[in-house]
Parts: structure tokens; sequence; C-alpha cells
């Protein structure tokens, strides 16, 4: 027997003098609570019930209890006791990071075992939770495990990481769900991150030939941006240190979406329309350049397949300079006149019936040929009469009748036209930059024998915008954009007075 009752008061002096031992603070709670109040009795190291184990050195008849054997690996493949310099450099452990069922034997066992070795302490032991379900714990007899290879097929391994790190605090038990990871990828990481990436270096490329412009004196807004990105590194330093991982991607998401309020405030597409703020437009695309470089290093823990092709595309992939930590201590370290090399989407929008529907048919309208049409160009526009709040069925024109909710599963946006050219090798398509709120979208649209396409910079129309993407003519059409009449002379929707890109239309 091991006598762990000799070291119970050490034990209690050590918690008390080191309330961060045991993470996080439930943790502590219930070791305290369950085992150290009603007292410790002493540990039988040897066993004889069971035949598998070591084997005692001096009887044969007992095994050493495998909690013994385990938890010495930690410091017999360190140096214990053969190698004490080794030993040195690797103990003691910064953290121990374990599940919640076996923190007793980490927070209570082992350090009793090194206090009676005496070897010095673990800094932390941080107990982190389990993965459940809505409908409980995953299990094989039940059929409802997780296939992780599946996820990261589906999703992309850090999009999968991203969620589990963001979507439970650290520590905690989270229920894990498919819409919720969907629904990160696309807001959070397509919508809010990838696209930021997007616009940014769609502009550095239109207004700046695609290098990095070099900026002027900043301005107030300028000043808030870099301010939250030098507030977001200390929080992140901060929550990091106490394994707040949720924490940390929170704060960084602060820094992402104030870069994008400051796109949408600045308004570099107006800017450009003016010589005089040429100038201007230099230093918002450098200072949104900059706080995407802070962004991309903040992220690397977390997703570190992402940064790379964030630096590839920013032209600074192999800088490691402008890659480590410490480059985030000074602000304006990205050289004006790096060029840029924008590429697809590092977070590309995933519909949901993709997602989730294996070998049948999915959700969509699919033109003639397998390609949707990229305008309507029915004889009417779409109308809210006529569509019931019952089940579905034939109306008067003989066409079957739409639910609300089906109706409600158009994503329809209000979104800026910023630019517009013809498609090589066809007379009737335009190409259309589409500005819809947070993102730029293209859209082919079979619009060209009604619109120039300088007459349609600077007009908001309606765009369906959860529409598969499509390739027409060479060109990755993403969306549809709403109009009435026949081909030959087409009116596109728009609004009657001025709304915001990314307006939700009802």
């Amino acid at each position: 027997f091991f006598r762990m009752s000799k070291y119970q008061g050490a034990l209690e002096r050590y918690l008390q003098d080191h309330p961060d031992f045991i993470q996080p603070p439930s943790r502590l709670h219930e070791m305290v609570n369950n085992f150290l109040k009603p007292g410790l009795e002493d540990l039988c190291v040897s066993r004889t019930t069971f035949k598998w184990g070591i084997p005692v050195p001096f009887d044969p008849r007992h095994v050493i209890y495998v909690w013994i054997d385990a938890l010495a690996n930690y410091i017999t493949a360190t140096g214990f006791p053969d190698d004490p310099a080794r030993l040195a450099d690797w103990w003691p452990a910064d953290v121990h990071l374990v599940g919640k069922e076996i923190v007793r034997f980490h927070t209570i066992t082992w350090p009793i075992i090194l206090m009676a070795l005496g070897l010095p302490l673990p800094g932390k032991v941080f107990g982190h939770g389990w993965l459940i379900l809505e409908g409980g714990k995953m299990s094989k007899s039940k059929g409802n495990v997780i296939d992780p290879i599946l996820l990261s097929q589906r999703y992309g391994v850090d999009a999968v990481r991203y969620y589990l790190l963001r979507e439970i605090p650290f520590g905690a038990d989270g229920v894990f769900t498919e819409e919720a990871l969907w629904q990160r990828t696309n807001k959070d990481l397509a919508n809010d991150f990838g696209n930021l990436l997007s616009r940014v270096l769609a502009m550095v490329e239109r207004y700046f030939g695609g290098e990095i412009p070099a900026p002027e004196s900043p301005g107030e807004d300028d000043r808030l941006l870099q301010e939250t990105a030098s507030s977001v590194v200390r929080e992140f330093e901060e929550l990091m240190d106490r394994l707040q991982f949720s924490g940390a991607l929170t704060a960084v998401w602060r820094l992402v979406a104030h870069a994008n309020r400051y796109v949408d405030q600045s308004a570099p597409w107006d800017l450009a329309k003016r010589e005089d703020q040429r100038g201007r437009l230099g230093t918002v695309l450098y200072t949104l350049s900059e706080a995407l470089r802070f962004i991309s290093v903040m992220v690397g823990p977390f997703m570190p397949g992402t940064p790379p092709k964030m630096w590839a595309q920013m032209g600074i992939h192999g800088n490691s300079e402008l890659q480590s930590w410490e480059s985030l201590r000074t602000w304006g370290l990205l050289p004006p006149g790096t060029r840029v090399r924008r590429g697809d989407p590092i977070f590309p929008r995933l519909e949901w019936e993709d997602r989730t529907v294996e070998g049948g048919a999915t959700a969509g309208v699919a033109a003639e040929g397998g390609a949707r049409p990229a305008v309507n160009t029915s004889s009417g526009a779409p109308a809210a009469s006529g569509v019931g709040h019952g089940a579905p069925g034939a109306g008067a024109s003989g066409r079957e009748l739409l639910s609300i909710d089906e109706f409600a599963r158009l994503e329809l946006k209000t979104a800026l036209v910023l630019e517009a050219s013809p498609v090589e090798g066809a007379s009737k398509l335009l190409s259309v930059q589409l500005d819809a709120g947070g993102e730029e979208r293209r859209v082919v649209a079979g619009i060209a024998g009604s619109y120039r396409p300088e007459d349609l910079v600077g007009k908001t129309v309606v765009l369906v915008a959860n529409l598969k993407p499509a390739k027409i003519r060479g060109v990755v059409s993403e969306g549809m954009i709403l109009a009435v009449g026949d081909e030959n002379s087409i009116s596109l929707l728009t609004v009657d007075r001025p709304s915001p890109p990314g307006g939700r239309v009802r």
C-alpha cells in the first residue's frame, strides 16, 4: 500500500497556495468536496484479481495497479531516475490536459506520488469535457457515433477544429450538432472571415494593380481599427494562458467584425471614384491588409492550415518575420508594394443539402443542361400573392402552390452593383460583381440585350443568395438577379429608395 493519507495535509495546503492548479474551477470543487474532505485512503499498489499489467518484481502473483505505472510514464519517459539532466529539461510539465473522468488520478494520486519522490508538480491540470449529442452520449451500440474523418472531408479540418473550439467552452461538456457546424462554417468562416479576405484583396487588385498601397496619416477610423487589433492581441494572450480557447476565438472575431464594419463605413468603392481621395483609399486598404495579417497569425493555433493559404494570397508566404507572434507587437510591418494574389475562397459557402444528403437528389433550381439560370427572365416577377400558409396545392393557374415555409427557404437580399463586364464569347451575358453586404458575389446574368455594363454600376438589385454556384461560360456564378420580361426586354427588380447592401427581402 502507498500511504496517501500521509500527504493529505500537504496536498490541501498546495491547493490553497495554488488555486489555479486544478482547472476549470468546477473540477477543483469536485476533487476537494468528493475526495479530500471525506479523507484519503491508502492506495493499494498491487493487485491479484487479474493477470494483465506489470508484474511486481518480488512477487509474481501481483501486478502493479495501472494508475501507478501509467502516471509514472510522465517522468520515466523523460529521464527519471537515471538521467536527471534530461528530466530537468522536460519536467515539470506546464499543463496536463486530461479527460474529466480521470481528473482524480491526475490531481490527487499523481501529485502525492510526486511529493513522495520529492519532484515538482506540473503547473496545472485541466480536465476537459465530453462531446455529446442532443440525445446523450455517443455510443457504438446506439449507432450514433460521429465520424470525424467524414466531417473533415465535408467541411475541412480547419472548419471542424474552429467549430469545436469556438462553440464549446473548453472544460465543459459540449453538444455537437451538424447544423451548428454548418452555420458556423457559413457565417463565421465563409461570410465574415473568408469574404473579408476576398473583398480586401479584390479591391487591392482593382484599384492598385495588385500591390498593397502605402498609407497616409491615419484618421480616427483607422486608429480605432488599429487599437482593436492591439487590444485583441493582449486579450488573446491572457485567454490562451487560461486555456479559454472559445473566448480567444471570440476576441479574434471581434477584430474580424470591426474590419468588416470598417469596410462598409469607409466605402472604398466610393473613394475610388474620386482622384482626390486616392490617398485615403490607399490608407483604408493598407489598414485592412494589416488587420488581416494580425488575424492570420492569431487563428494559426486553431486552424493551422488557414494562415499559409492567407499568406500565399497576401504575398507574404515565406516571410517569417510577418508571421510570428512577436510581429503582432508592432502595427504597420506589412511592406507597401507587396503583390497580392487573390485565389479561391479559403472557406467557400456550403449548401445544407449538399452536406447532409447521401446519394440522393439535392434541393435547388437547375436550368436545362444542368446549369441554373443566372437571372430570372420569366414573364413575371415572383409575387407573394397566391402563396398560401397551409399545405401546398394546385392554384388557379394549375401550378403547384408553395407553403410559406417553402418560400422562406429562398434567401433574397439587396445587392449593390460594383462593376459589370461582358462575358467573352456570349453576346447576351454580363458578368456582374455585387456587394451583398459583408461579402462580394459574382453573378452571370443574361441581360446584355437590355443593359450596358456602365448603366448597372450603382444600382441596387435583388439577389437570390442561396443558390448553388454554377460555371457559365467559364465564369462561376454565385446567385441569381431577379428581373421581369423576356430575353428581348428585361427590367431588373430594384428598390424604390436607398437600401444598404445585404438587406433581407421579405
